[in-house]
């Protein structure tokens, strides 16, 4: 599974931005360690041709001793190198890693920090539903209260809104207005009106 595909599983594509530099640092990882991997394997390879070489000539029959030991020694390096070549790559390929894990860690904590944000305005939101309706209810219930403690006067023939004002002590002209009456001066038997308290 390459850096990418294991950032891909570790982040949403939600976080677009995120997403995309954690995909930009991981592909700058595995870049850095594909040259590592060549730059080891190219010097592993050159080890081992100069060993073969040098066993080359140390298996003619004229060679001496001197290079035949030359061999021994370039199979010897040969191998040292293929073996750095080998740590090299493992090396490389642990910081790529590591640098895909911080971009992954990045990534999520930045998911994190906008999952926690969008929570807490979702909350907030809750929270101003909830004090609207609580203020709706109580604007009924004080509206309830005060119809309730309001009179209702049946209109009797002969009346009139200043009358009837007196009568109860209110100003006629919020007698008209409370009950949305247009010309006081028109009433008319059987009406009833609500009649506000003092």
């Amino acid at each position: 599974m390459s850096l990418w595909d294991k950032l891909k599983d570790a982040i949403t594509t939600d976080d677009a931005e995120a997403a995309d530099e954690a995909r930009r640092e991981a592909e700058q990882a595995q870049a850095e360690a594909d040259k590592a991997k060549v730059e080891a394997q190219a010097r592993a390879d050159e080890a081992r041709r100069k060993a073969d070489e040098a066993a080359e000539k140390a298996g003619l029959p004229s060679a001496t001793e001197e290079e035949k030991s030359q061999a021994d020694e370039a199979r010897q390096q040969a191998e040292a190198e293929a073996k750095a070549a080998q740590e090299a790559q493992a090396e490389a390929d642990r910081k790529a890693e590591e640098k895909a894990q911080k971009a992954i860690d990045k990534a999520n904590a930045r998911r994190e920090k906008r999952q926690e944000q969008r929570e807490e305005a979702r909350e907030e939101r809750q929270e101003a539903r909830q004090e609207a309706r609580q203020d709706a209810r109580e604007e009924r219930q004080d509206a309830r209260h005060e119809a309730a403690s309001e009179e209702v006067y049946t209109v009797k023939s002969g009346d009139t809104l200043s009358e009837i004002g007196q009568r109860y002590g209110v100003d006629w002209r919020e007698i008209a207005r409370v009950n949305n009456i247009e010309d006081p001066n028109l009433i008319f038997p059987g009406q009833k009106f609500r009649i506000p308290k003092k």
